[in-house]
C-alpha cells in the first residue's frame, strides 16, 4: 500500500511540473524580408533615430513637417529594401510597428518551403510584391522559434 502511495503522490508532483512548464505561444503577423538585411537596415534606423537631425534637436525628437504621416506595412517593407528572393535563406518578419523578428532554423526552412509551394506567394515573389505572413511561435529577443507559418 505504502508503494501505491508513494506511486500516486510521485505521478502527482510530475503532472504538475509539466503543467507549469506550458509554452506561451504568440503570434504575429506582418511582412516576411531577408533577414539578412532586415538587421542592418533597422541598426540604421536605430542610428538615425538617436541622432540629431538639425541643430537644436535631441535626440530621437521627430521634425514636425506639417504633413501627416502616410505609414503603410507595404510600403515600409519595400522602402526598408528587404524584398525576398528566390535566393533568400534566412527570414525575418516585420511587424506593422516596424519592429523586425529573425527566424529560428527551422523557421526558415518552413519560409523556404512554403515560398515554393504556396502559390500566391510564389506569384507575390515573382511579382516583387510583399509577401504578409502571419507566423505563430514562442519570442526568444528578436528571434522567432516559428511552431507555424501561413
Amino acid at each position: 500500500m505504502e508503494k501505491f502511495a508513494g506511486l500516486v503522490a510521485g505521478l502527482t508532483l510530475a503532472s504538475g511540473l509539466v503543467f507549469a512548464q506550458t509554452v506561451n505561444i504568440q503570434q504575429w503577423h506582418g511582412t516576411l524580408v531577408d533577414a539578412g538585411c532586415a538587421g542592418a537596415s533597422a541598426a540604421k534606423t536605430a542610428d538615425a533615430a538617436s541622432a540629431p537631425a538639425e541643430e537644436g534637436q535631441t535626440a530621437g525628437q521627430a521634425v514636425d513637417s506639417g504633413r501627416p504621416q502616410k505609414g503603410h506595412a507595404k510600403a515600409e517593407a519595400q522602402a526598408s529594401g528587404c524584398t525576398l528572393s528566390s535566393s533568400t535563406s534566412a527570414f525575418a518578419l516585420q511587424a506593422a510597428g516596424g519592429q523586425t523578428f529573425k527566424f529560428d532554423s527551422v523557421g526558415n526552412i518552413r519560409a523556404t518551403e512554403m515560398l515554393k509551394s504556396k502559390a500566391n506567394w510564389t506569384k507575390d515573389l515573382n511579382a516583387g510584391k510583399p509577401i504578409h505572413a502571419k507566423v505563430s511561435g514562442t519570442l526568444s529577443g528578436d528571434t522567432i522559434t516559428v511552431a507555424s507559418l501561413q
